[in-house]
């Protein structure tokens, strides 16, 4: 056992029971505030990455209709037997 703990012990063994709860509240208190800052911080942190997630889509959309345009525009060139004035 490390010295902290057993120091930790030792003042433990010296509070009453109320001492010991009250403690024990201020503990969970600080649990709740720490793990209430960290669900804020999962929140808008997830709302980046929506947003992120969406402009992705965006992107792609964007390219596979550039390649879509130069695969068509590609097979306009390479038709053979067409010349540019039956287009």
């Amino acid at each position: 056992m490390s010295r902290d703990s057993s120091i930790a012990s030792e003042n433990t063994l010296n509070l009453t029971d109320n001492e010991v709860l009250e403690e024990i509240e201020v503990q969970i208190d600080d649990a709740s505030v720490s793990l209430t800052h960290m669900l804020h911080a999962t929140s808008l942190i997830a709302e980046q990455v929506k947003d992120l997630a969406e402009k992705c889509s965006a992107n792609a959309n964007f390219l596979k209709a550039w390649r879509d345009l130069l695969k068509d525009g590609h097979r306009d060139v390479t038709t053979p037997g067409q010349t540019s004035a039956e287009s």
